[in-house]
C-alpha cells in the first residue's frame, strides 16, 4: 500500500521531539538551541534514542549536561518525554501516513 504520504521518515519524528525540547528550552531559559549546531547535533541523537525508548516504556529521560551555557554558567537539558506527549507532537504526521 503507498497510499498517505511516503516521503515521511524516522528523522520527521526526531525533528518534532528536537522541535519540542528546543521550544521547551527556550521556553524556561531563553536561550534557542536552534542556533547552536553542536547543541542540534546531540539533541538529533537524543530525539532518535527517545524515541526508540518510547516503543517499549511509557516515558523516557532525555538528560544533556553542558548543553549550552548562559551568563550564569553552564546549562543542561533535563526532560521527561511520555509516549502520550510523543503521540500528541506526532498525530499530524501520523495522519498523513493514512491519507489517500
Amino acid at each position: 500500500a503507498t497510499a498517505g504520504d511516503n516521503k515521511l521518515g524516522g528523522d520527521d519524528f526526531d525533528q518534532k521531539i528536537i522541535d519540542h525540547l528546543v521550544a521547551e528550552f527556550k521556553k524556561e531559559n531563553g536561550i534557542d538551541l536552534s542556533t547552536d549546531k553542536m547543541a542540534l547535533q546531540r539533541l538529533k541523537d537524543a530525539a532518535e534514542k527517545a524515541k526508540k525508548d518510547l516503543s517499549g516504556v511509557t516515558s523516557t529521560q532525555i538528560s544533556l549536561p553542558f548543553i549550552t551555557a548562559g551568563e550564569a554558567g553552564p546549562l543542561h537539558l533535563e526532560m521527561t518525554l511520555t509516549r502520550a506527549k510523543f503521540d500528541d507532537l506526532t498525530r499530524e504526521l501520523v495522519d498523513r501516513t493514512k491519507e489517500p
